[in-house]
């Protein structure tokens, strides 16, 4: 009976992390310059929100990107997801970046006409939506930069970094992670939330250990994503965990936050230990 229960969701196994830290919100810290280009749009400036754990020593750090398409959302849309994981003792910058299809309207390039129908043709996506990505992601290493920076004011131990995000954010995490070559900071984990990439080949040996979570309802980013990623990781030796989410569609934050928090910093903290 307690199988069941474990394997249909209804119960939960502990994944041998508390929350039971304090948390301070830090809202709108400058990590770069405004963009000369976006200066109305509030949603793709260099901002990010802090959530500081209240812990002795120095605090490993989880980059949080929303999603919305490249073309929308903001920070605001995941506070209580960021402060709920910096709640076990990880310190979650939450960030607004470039939108780059929100100020850049081109036919063919939104995630879904690119995702939905499963892995693209010729492992690529329309260049417009791989650009948005790489925009994005480019203002992720910024914000490693600021942590590297900001390391002695809010005690960040800058060799225990991760990155995370849902969807278009996932795109980016997955991007900085595995595709970038970014050299700012070490990735130590990665939480990828119904994230894809076009090419899973650039995914080699020794990449950061992934965690994916993955509605198998997805009708936006196929889940063909999520199981291709995972099967590309193990086929380079390197450690992913899959959660396949049964009947969940696209943007599942409410399970997440309600079922899988503790996995989550469970896994940030297990694979950031000793780094």
């Amino acid at each position: 009976m307690l199988v069941c229960l474990l394997l249909c969701g209804l119960i939960l196994p502990s994944f041998g992390a508390d929350s039971t830290h304090a948390v301070q919100v830090i809202r709108n810290l400058r990590y770069a310059p405004q963009p000369d280009s976006m200066k109305t749009d509030t949603s793709s400036d260099r901002l990010l929100d802090l959530y500081l754990p209240a812990v002795k020593g120095k605090v490993p750090v989880l980059v949080f990107v929303h999603g919305g398409g490249f073309s929308g959302g903001d920070k605001q849309q995941i506070r209580s997801l960021c402060n709920k994981i910096a709640s076990y003792g990880i310190a979650v910058a939450s960030i607004n970046y470039r939108l780059y299809l929100k100020h850049h309207k081109i036919p063919g390039a939104s995630a879904g006409a690119n995702m939905a129908a499963g892995l693209p043709p010729g492992r690529a996506f329309n260049p417009a939506l791989q650009h948005a990505m790489e925009v994005a992601s480019d203002d992720a290493q910024l914000v490693f930069r600021w942590i590297g920076e900001h390391a002695k004011e809010y005690n960040f131990n800058t060799k225990r970094i991760a990155i995370s995000g849902g969807s278009a954010g996932a795109m980016t995490s997955l991007q900085t992670a595995y595709a970038s070559g970014q050299r700012v900071l070490p990735i130590g984990a990665v939480v990828n939330f119904w994230g894809g990439l076009a090419d899973m080949t650039v995914i080699g040996k020794g990449a950061p250990p992934l965690l994916t979570y993955h509605g198998d309802g997805d009708k936006l980013i196929s889940v063909e994503y999520a199981y291709a990623l995972d099967k590309q990781m193990k086929a380079q030796g390197n450690v992913s965990v899959l959660r396949i989410m049964q009947g969940k569609g696209h943007a599942a934050y409410r399970e997440v936050e309600a079922l899988y928090v503790p996995e989550v910093a469970a896994f940030v903290l297990k694979h950031l230990k000793g780094r």
